[in-house]
């Protein structure tokens, strides 16, 4: 289905259930702006966005549209068990990655102010919470992957896979720091690191603010988020504010994947309904 025709059906239904564009907002957390330029036929919105509203609107999108052109068709098995419980799990595992990262940053503070000989017993402590850590990480950003798979943002896809990369070289650059007594030599490579995550940071936040329309307000704010800790860890050294910034983001994004979640388990549910 082309334009302007989408555009003048969406609004027929959204009229029809007695709905305002407010409303509908409200219920769908697709930004008012995009339902605006959808229902004026100013662009042709992506098949997932379609199918967001008319869930909202509680119509199916098979009987909204018998025939529809290659470009909108209906994604078969798209919201299968595994992909909503990977997206549950990747909320649990943010959960354990914002607690074990904390401790991590006070252990990392306690090394470079106190005694860095710490002993087998520390340094197994430290290297096994940032297992812990990289590995928490890995699957908080399949949450993410499993995300732009269903809302058709490839940006967020890759920019996940590389954070995750770049998340394991990290850990293995803290665990073999332990063992260097020169500390003045590791300002070089964390400081490469900082600039790397940096940049990805930025990169992430866009591809969550794509996210909105889907995801609605919380995913924008998340996005903002990871842009203010990406510009914070590009100057080196203003990176300690991400400490501070870090814990609210996380716990936006841990709820932007609860959100997904249940889109996940809803959208399952009306597939079960209506087979």
């Amino acid at each position: 289905m082309q334009q302007p025709e989408l555009g003048r059906r969406l609004t027929a239904l959204r009229k029809e259930r007695n709905l305002t564009q407010e409303e509908l907002v409200e219920k769908s957390h697709v930004s008012v702006r995009t339902i605006q330029r959808i229902e004026a036929g100013e662009v042709l919105p992506r098949m997932s966005t379609v199918k967001i509203l008319l869930e909202a609107l509680g119509e199916r999108y098979e009987s909204f549209s018998a025939n529809p052109p290659q470009a909108m068709e209906t994604q078969k098995n798209i919201l299968p068990n595994a992909n909503r419980n990977a997206v549950l799990v990747a909320a649990l595992a943010g959960a354990v990655y914002l607690v074990s990262q904390i401790i991590l940053g006070t252990l990392d503070f306690a090394w470079i102010t106190g005694d860095r000989d710490w002993g087998f017993a520390t340094n197994a402590i430290y290297t096994g919470l940032t297992v812990v850590t990289v590995v928490s990480y890995a699957l908080f950003a399949r949450g993410f992957i499993v995300l732009s798979r269903v809302f058709e943002n490839a940006l967020l896809k890759a920019i996940a896979y590389m954070l995750v990369i770049a998340t394991v070289g990290l850990g293995i650059l803290d665990v073999t720091s332990l063992s260097v007594e020169d500390v003045e030599s590791l300002w070089i490579p964390y400081a490469m690191a900082a600039v790397l995550f940096g940049a990805l940071s930025i990169v992430f936040g866009v591809a969550l603010i794509r996210l909105q329309d889907g995801m609605g307000e919380l995913s924008r704010i998340a996005g903002m988020l990871e842009i203010v800790i990406g510009c914070a860890l590009v100057t080196v050294v203003l990176f300690f504010i991400t400490y501070v910034i870090m814990i609210p983001a996380v716990i936006v994004e841990i709820l932007v994947l609860y959100r997904g979640y249940e889109y996940l388990s809803r959208s399952a549910s009306a597939e079960v309904v209506g087979a």
